[in-house]
């Protein structure tokens, strides 16, 4: 049956399976890799072909040779001096023979030993038969000799087989002795210890009270018996002098640009040498070597910083245009760098792009990344510029990473751009001056002004550059937060004429939020902008909320318990998906997501709860849907949001009455566990807790009322608020 097989589009083949997500993300990163690394390559490419200088050591210069550029380089023949030197003030190392002693001692015995035994055994033998003669004492000798080891003088032989046995034991003794004091002090195995040690013994033997025969035999014995205590390490000795070696640092010398490397008719010699290959000079046609190093460093400069972003900033690392921006940004860089080549003023450009670049990083991206950032900037600044310029690429990361750091310190409601202009700007001037007298160069007073200047006009341009892309990127600054926070935006503007309780409740939640925010170090402008729209979702049903009623039906007294839950608990995703239609950024999005986790409609379930009693109501489908807040501002948004919806059922509070609303709601939202997502610290909520507190004596500004007032005005008190059929504000 064919036509079985034939798939809908009625070619019968089979058509081919999607690629994963998974996959295709991976193959796009790894393209915007190779294509950045690629044109960063051609950017650089130009390096590779120095000129060349083909002159050797021995030769005569036929003419004079100028340095192009200011270099440092490496004395090879003053440095190998000094390594030998140190080579040479490492002593030999030695091993320590522990049992070297035992073996002496062992020596000593195992000769007096012998001897006893050939003679007890020869003795014995005669015992045996009365008629055998008794033993030679050559033959003694012999066989003595035989099986001892030492190489015994003919004397001391003879005198082990014929001395009497009594004898052999007091001269064992005194060779024990003679043996074992030698053997306290540092014999070497390959110097003349142990000739110096047998001499030793002997002068002490001659002291002995003892026969000169005697005498001798002991000293023969003893010496003889002395073994090496230290014994010579080669492989070790040699490795601590290669490493002696390999600490001296290497000779440096420094040669300025337009100074005279050799002069024509001088003999070339190993520093001019030296200079060449610090110069570049000695390559004549592109170094392939050179450019599979150039492409690899480059490789990795831009895998290391794809890596941190990964690691790092993996909200950036899942957004194809923000890891597109970085990746533009290193390669405007470095066009920028090697446009800047042209002018005397090349090191303030290169500042003033840098820094530009890099707090357009910082107020797009966020501080960390830009900090590494500017050091992928250094990198290339310093491989762009002529002679590698390590001072350079020192003050490009200093002052890119001041810039971003400015930036960020800079970025509340009192930023001003002139304000970061003139300190990036300073910054820039006294940074490129510190690290030139740090490598002994001079700026002249054009440099240090253009440095200046740079920096003024980065902060411009950057700040520029950030309110252009913030809104392709798909991020939110500072910048567009205030934007956003201004109630002209129409969404705001609706909010406050369509649903005008709603609007001054976000007002009073945002008041509430954002001190608090401030004192834990949170972003207090995010959570402020995210407050003022978080109730937005409101807008679709604005009259089932009991702050815009303003005495009007209450729509919820005609519906049943669940289905009122629903329409309060709905405000939530119509609010998200009203973000998400008119593009707010993502951040505030998901705080309006996540204001209300998944915590329970209280009224409803309760009112459920009492009409249908609790077995019969399922708790889950009075839980808003959450996710539950997974950021510091999101929940300390869903705290604030609580504790102003419950405060506004106060009336002339006492002191006690607010701590103990707001330690109420806080701990009612942690043992529902609906800040177990968010990094919130015990600490951030006990400075959360007395931020609350202090603010809302601030909204109740009338005199508060002590304990022993309450009891007057309990009468005069209207109900709550939260009794009436309706929802809370938040």
């Amino acid at each position: 049956m064919p036509n079985r097989r034939r798939n809908a589009n009625g070619n019968g083949r089979r058509k081919r399976a999607p690629r994963s997500p998974l996959a295709n993300f991976t193959t796009i990163r790894a393209a915007m890799a190779a294509g950045t690394v690629l044109a960063l390559f051609f950017l650089l490419s130009t390096r590779l072909l120095p000129a060349k200088i083909s002159l050797e050591p021995g030769m005569v210069a036929d003419h004079t040779v100028i340095a192009p550029r200011s270099v440092t380089y490496t004395d090879t023949q003053a440095t190998d001096e000094r390594r030998q030197l140190a080579r040479e003030s490492v002593p030999n190392v030695y091993n320590a023979v522990p049992e070297a002693g035992k073996i002496v001692e062992q020596t000593i015995n195992d000769v007096f030993d012998v001897a006893r035994a050939v003679r007890e055994e020869r003795l014995s033998a005669v015992e045996a038969d009365g008629e055998a003669p008794p033993p030679d004492p050559e033959a003694l000798a012999a066989e003595i000799r035989q099986q001892i080891e030492l190489a015994l003088s003919d004397s001391t032989i003879e005198l082990l087989a014929t001395a009497s046995l009594s004898t052999l034991d007091r001269l064992r003794r005194d060779a024990q002795a003679l043996g074992t004091a030698q053997m306290q002090g540092a014999l070497h195995d390959d110097t003349g210890d142990l000739q110096k040690a047998a001499e030793a013994v002997r002068q002490a033997a001659a002291e002995l009270p003892l026969t000169a025969p005697y005498r001798a035999m002991v000293a023969d014995i003893a010496a003889t018996s002395l073994r090496p205590n230290l014994r010579y390490d080669e492989p070790k000795t040699m490795a601590e002098r290669n490493a002696k070696a390999a600490a001296v640092e290497p000779v440096t010398r420094k040669i300025q640009a337009g100074d005279i490397v050799v002069a024509a008719g001088e003999t070339v010699t190993g520093r001019h040498i030296d200079i060449f290959q610090a110069l570049g000079l000695m390559t004549p046609t592109v170094d392939w070597s050179q450019a599979l190093g150039l492409l690899l460093l480059l490789s990795a400069l831009v895998m290391g910083l794809g890596g941190y972003v990964r690691r790092f900033a993996p909200d950036v690392w899942a957004d194809q245009r923000r890891t597109g921006l970085i990746c533009a940004a290193l390669v405007l860089a470095t066009a920028g760098f090697r446009l800047a080549l042209q002018w005397s003023i090349y090191g303030a450009i290169t500042l003033g792009i840098s820094t530009a670049l890099a707090m357009m990083v910082a107020m797009l991206l966020g501080t960390r990344l830009a900090v590494v950032f500017s050091a992928a900037l250094g990198l290339l600044a310093g491989i762009v510029a002529t002679g590698s310029d390590a001072r350079l690429v020192i003050a490009t990361i200093l002052c890119s990473a001041f810039a971003a750091f400015m930036v960020a310190s800079s970025g509340g409601r009192s930023f001003t751009i002139a304000r970061a202009a003139g300190l990036v700007g300073l910054g820039n001037a006294v940074i490129y001056l510190i690290a030139s007298e740090v490598f002994g160069l001079t700026l002249s007073p054009v440099q240090i002004v253009g440095a200046a200047l740079a920096g003024l006009i980065a902060a411009s341009l950057a700040v520029v550059a950030v309110m252009a892309l913030e809104r392709v990127v798909g991020v939110v600054t500072n910048l567009r937060l205030l934007e956003l926070a201004n109630p002209n935006e129409p969404i705001l503007h609706r909010l406050l004429t369509e649903a005008p309780g709603s609007y001054q409740s976000s007002v009073m939640v945002a008041n509430l939020a954002e001190p608090a925010a401030e004192e834990i170090g949170a972003d207090a402008l995010l959570v402020r902008t995210a407050a003022m729209y978080h109730d937005i979702g409101k807008l679709k049903r604005p009259y089932f909320f009991i702050e815009n009623q303003f005495g009007a039906e209450n729509p919820h007294e005609k519906l049943k318990p669940h289905l009122s839950a629903l329409t309060l608990m709905a405000h939530v995703k119509d609010g998200w998906e009203l973000a998400r239609e008119i593009g707010l950024p993502s951040q505030v999005a998901e705080i309006i997501r996540q204001h209300h986790g998944t915590s329970i409609a209280t009224y409803p379930y309760h009112l459920a709860v009492q009409q249908d009693g609790e077995k019969n109501v399922n708790e889950a489908d009075y839980r808003y849907p959450g996710p539950k807040p997974r950021s510091r501002e999101a929940g300390l948004l869903m705290l604030a949001d609580a504790v102003e919806a419950a405060a506004r059922t106060l009336v002339n509070p006492t002191h006690d009455q607010i701590e103990d609303l707001v330690d109420r709601i806080i701990r009612g939202k942690m043992d529902d566990g609906q800040l177990d997502e968010s990094p919130l610290t015990f600490a951030d909520l006990r400075t959360i807790r007395n931020s609350f507190v202090s603010t809302l004596h601030g909204m109740f500004h009338q005199r508060l009322k002590y304990p022993d007032q309450e009891e007057e005005d309990e009468e005069e008190a209207p109900a709550p608020v939260a009794a009436q059929r309706g929802a809370p504000a938040g």
